[in-house]
């Protein structure tokens, strides 16, 4: 008999909602509830029309992974903006538990603190068999909800009195927690996959980077990356060449496209990745460091299908930045979400998989700061640091 795994302690909305604000980016902002609470709202109509579309589309996720990451939104949003309003993470949650008593004709009584999603789960899981809910129409209530609270302004909600205040928000919690019983889902593993989601993306002030793929003692030194190296960009005529200590490597490079973009640069991406995700199999490749004492890490991670997806990456990628200037006025933390989260599923299965999105945020804006450098210069030397994650760049000296 396999034993049962252990069972993670129960996640509270107080260290959900602790860990939430780590990312809120709107903090300080004169604009921050509105920001907050349009965001609940545009998360509900994303909701909705992602049911839509899976509901019209044959190839689209099921209804019910499509919701869980929209709801993990919309928790962040409400909680955020009863935090904005001074309701404290208990208070939020007791007036959610007694919403959804009341709403399922049961007695009230005294919440147990702190109250924890799994108080939630529980609740929910008792009545759900005696459920006479539409899932449309539930939908219909939540998005109804979402619509009162974007259209109630700041001076109104700050003139009700606290217990209605409360009342007000335990409504809005509730009616996201019967959503989610409605698409059969658990709030607090949705919750929980919420906090997963924006750790990857917002990790904070401390960057902690993964081991090394091919870190020693998995693989011999002469497999892999050089933790330091120093890649010089030559251009000569309409092409570019690189070499490394001297010694050319890879293919002239054009731009290969009838409209001259500089593409001719964009192995810097290859280095980028290299620098911040300690991956690139086309530079393995070039480096001849591919992992060949093991013959699947060889095959599967070094070989040609990884080159290409990362070689579609790369061009997919430089499609999209020719649109924003090369990306040259984008923020670290302002890259836009759905396109990294399009490069996470490209690269489902492989060990880069294993890297977050702020880490695939570094190497994309770093990897256009270098192109942008080259540009500029008509090629220079780009020194990749694997220690330090980063990458620089140095100009060719001036020839007078």
């Amino acid at each position: 008999m396999t034993p049962a795994l252990p069972q993670p302690q129960p996640l509270s909305i107080a260290e959900y909602l602790l860990k939430a604000r780590r990312t809120n980016r709107f903090e300080s902002n004169p604009e921050e509830f509105d920001n907050l609470r349009f965001g609940y709202f545009g998360e509900t109509g994303g909701l909705l029309a992602a049911v839509k579309k899976s509901g019209r589309d044959q190839l689209s996720e099921p209804q019910t992974a499509s919701a869980a990451e929209e709801l993990g939104d919309a928790l962040w949003y409400l909680t955020s903006t009863a935090h904005f309003l001074g309701i404290s993470a208990d208070e939020l949650g007791e007036h959610c538990l007694k919403r959804l008593r009341r709403k399922f004709g049961d007695n009230d009584r005294p919440a147990a603190l702190p109250v924890t999603f799994r108080h939630i789960d529980a609740l929910l899981d008792i009545y759900k068999e005696s459920w006479d809910l539409d899932r449309t129409q539930q939908l219909g209530v939540l998005a109804n909800s979402a619509g009162n609270l974007a259209n109630i302004s700041l001076t109104k909600l700050q003139a009700m009195s606290p217990p209605a205040l409360r009342e007000h928000f335990g409504v809005l919690i509730s009616e996201w927690a019967v959503t989610c019983g409605c698409f059969a889902l658990r709030t607090e593993d949705i919750a929980r996959s919420n906090l997963e989601k924006i750790s990857s993306r917002w990790p904070g002030e401390t960057l902690e980077y993964p081991e090394h793929f091919d870190s020693t003692g998995k693989f011999p030194a002469h497999e892999q990356f050089p933790r330091r190296f120093d890649i010089e960009f030559i251009e000569r005529d309409d092409h570019v060449v690189q070499s490394l200590k001297g010694v050319f490597i890879g293919d002239r490079l054009t731009d290969n496209s009838h409209e001259q973009d500089d593409y001719r640069f964009h192995d810097v991406f290859h280095l980028a990745y290299v620098a911040y995700l300690g991956w690139s199999p086309v530079f393995r490749g070039l480096l001849k460091r591919k992992r060949k004492s093991q013959r699947r890490i060889d095959e599967n991670e070094d070989g040609a299908r990884a080159m290409i997806i990362e070689e579609g990456i790369a061009t997919w990628i430089f499609n999209h930045a020719r649109r924003f200037d090369f990306y040259e006025n984008v923020e670290v933390g302002k890259l836009d979400y759905s396109l990294l989260k399009q490069i996470q599923s490209m690269v489902e299965g492989y060990e880069v998989a294993k890297c977050k999105l702020w880490q695939w945020e570094l190497a994309i804006l770093k990897g256009f700061e270098v192109f942008r450098l080259l540009r500029q210069h008509r090629g220079g030397v780009v020194t990749v640091d694997m220690e330090e994650h980063t990458l620089t760049f140095q100009a060719h000296p001036t020839i007078r």
